[in-house]
């Protein structure tokens, strides 16, 4: 025999849940927003439970930074740096010194410039000078001590051509005899070593550089007996001289 029991009418929160689907997921979206942040009190104590970094630590640290910057900034530079080509010419050696110590003479403390050069010449080089004008002519006087204590007197003209073809047509007329030269700086009164009126009876050196011709002539007052000796002389001291081209300018 069965006992009929009684039947309630179901209670809400056995058929449907308290809240619309629609409110449990806006609800769960405000909480994960949330998710993370804590009270004030409890981010207080969080904050009070982590270990604090000592002043050892935090030294070292900056240290690394230090050095790390440095690295980089020593890279960069380097990277930076101009390189030099490969086949860059290397410089030429200039000659600074030779045999003899050369002094400017007082009367003549700076060279002398001229762009008239057939002015300054004399015969078949005026001439040629003449049809083939220069572009300048440079002159400086200097004197130099022979091991002796003799004093020589030098005069080193530089004269500059329109092209090395011309500058090489005059130094082989210049080197011939009987066809003039330019003129030293006694010859042209420029200075005066009496009882000298020339240095052209001394020693001679002349080489072209380019469309340059460099000449030099050099004497001394007191000669010795023998007259192709003083000139073998004066003529080493005149090619030891060619080398102040290169400090007269043009």
């Amino acid at each position: 025999m069965t006992q009929n029991l009684p039947r309630f009418p179901p209670r809400p929160t056995d058929t449907a849940p308290l809240y619309p689907a629609d409110e449990l997921v806006k609800l769960q979206s405000i909480m994960d927003s949330r998710r993370g942040e804590l009270p004030p009190q409890q981010q207080q104590q969080q904050q009070q439970q982590r270990p604090a970094q000592t002043p050892k630590r935090i030294w070292f640290g900056r240290a690394l930074a230090l050095v790390g910057v440095a690295v980089v900034s020593g890279f960069v530079w380097w990277v930076l740096q101009p390189t030099d080509p490969v086949d860059k010419p290397a410089a030429a050696p200039q000659k600074t010194a030779g045999e003899f110590e050369f002094t400017t003479s007082p009367q003549l403390p700076e060279p002398v410039k001229d762009s008239d050069c057939a002015a300054h010449a004399t015969t078949k080089t005026q001439e040629f000078l003449k049809a083939t004008p220069c572009v300048q002519l440079t002159r400086a006087f200097y004197t130099a001590k022979l091991p002796d204590g003799r004093t020589v007197y030098s005069s080193v003209s530089v004269v500059r051509m329109k092209t090395a073809e011309e500058a090489r047509k005059l130094k082989e007329l210049t080197e011939q005899n009987g066809t003039g030269n330019i003129k030293d700086l006694v010859l042209d009164k420029a200075v005066s070593v009496p009882p000298l009126t020339t240095l052209a009876n001394g020693g001679y050196a002349s080489e072209v550089r380019d469309r340059e011709v460099v000449i030099v002539e050099s004497d001394a007052l007191t000669k010795g007996q023998d007259a192709l000796a003083h000139n073998k002389e004066m003529k080493k001291v005149s090619q030891d001289a060619l080398r102040l081209a290169s400090s007269i300018g043009n």
